[in-house]
């Protein structure tokens, strides 16, 4: 296909040039922030430059076309993110806490100190009452101090209490001996 410096095809192929070339030269910006203008380092650079004399009139339409690009690929990302952040929203549970609830804190590993975790160990204590509230997504909760672990939660690690609902099932609720029939040891190979 032959390229003529006048079809839109030539001004594609620049662009493709221009964004592959910041890309590399630019390794420290990432595609968004070649989208989202810069932040200003000084007062003069928010001045709106006057027209140098020699300006090209392609140069300025070229200029203008990028601009353009630009501003349809902001609108996408925007919309992309409304979107994104509609169906998120959906599947949202909203848990809010009031200091004084009673609640059962999720302990992952990482928050054990080194040397201190056993696979064995349960993963939900409780319950605490919540003591103080952070905000929606934080909170603090009264551990015992043996714990040796720091007792501000995400929201995500922390769970209801509910007295009614058995939390560990008892060690001796299966059936007893006297239930079990009686198997024939002596015929195994």
């Amino acid at each position: 296909m032959e390229t003529n410096r006048n079809s839109g095809t030539w001004f594609y192929l620049r662009l493709n040039l221009l964004i592959t070339a910041m890309c590399i030269l630019l390794p420290q910006k990432t595609p968004f922030a070649l989208v989202y203008t810069s932040i200003p380092r000084h007062v003069v650079d928010l001045i709106k430059l006057p027209k140098a004399p020699g300006v090209s009139v392609a140069a300025e339409k070229m200029a203008e076309e990028i601009m353009t690009v630009k501003d349809s690929v902001k609108a996408k990302l925007e919309a992309t993110e409304l979107k994104n952040k509609a169906t998120t929203d959906e599947r949202r549970r909203v848990k809010v806490f009031n200091v004084g609830d009673d609640v059962m804190v999720f302990l992952r590993k990482e928050r054990f100190p080194v040397g201190t975790y056993n696979k064995l160990q349960p993963r939900n204590y409780g319950p605490f009452k919540v003591t103080r509230k952070i905000n929606d997504n934080a909170y603090v909760v009264a551990l015992p101090d043996s714990k040796n672990i720091s007792n501000t939660f995400n929201v995500g690690d922390i769970h209801e209490y509910h007295a009614d609902e058995v939390l560990y099932q008892d060690e001796n609720s299966g059936p007893n001996s006297s239930e079990v029939e009686e198997t024939n040891v002596r015929g195994l190979p």
